[in-house]
């Protein structure tokens, strides 16, 4: 079985873990879901071996998100401390896996700044790895939000 790495947040669109689940059914996949905790205190190297034997659990709420997103996939989710970019890389280096799934930022001020600061991820992916990352939009919907949400 193949193994797909999907970047995770709270309250993300539902669109990112619908396509990702729909390719992990027709690729027979499963998805190791990651939540790249920017906030905790890292130094810019990641630690060195297996990332996933310390990371911690997500949150109970963003848990629930993935599991009823993903219904019927086999699944796996993790908080690892670090630059989005660099742990989704890394995660996927360390597994194998045939691709990354992320999502779009959702549009507003808040989000114009984190990117302003911190770069786009996908960006950072497509420049600094080799796997195929797929970068999901977000849904008409949810692009109508007002720009300071």
């Amino acid at each position: 079985m193949s193994t797909m790495v999907v970047g995770v947040e709270k309250g993300m669109s539902p669109a990112v873990l619908a396509a990702a689940a729909s390719l992990a059914r027709g690729l027979d996949a499963r998805l190791v879901c990651i939540h790249a905790d920017y906030g905790r205190l890292i130094t810019d190297k990641l630690s060195e071996g297996d990332l996933l034997a310390s990371a911690d659990p997500v949150s109970e709420e963003l848990a629930w998100e993935i599991a009823s997103a993903v219904a019927g996939v086999e699944f796996e989710s993790y908080t690892v401390a670090g630059e989005p970019a660099k742990v989704l890389a890394a995660v996927a280096e360390q597994l194998d896996a045939q691709m990354i799934v992320i999502g779009t930022r959702r549009p507003g001020i808040r989000s114009k700044m984190a990117q302003l600061l911190d770069g786009s991820i996908a960006v950072a992916l497509a420049h600094k790895q080799h796997r195929p990352v797929l970068v999901v939009p977000q849904q008409p919907s949810e692009a109508n939000e007002l720009p300071w949400d």
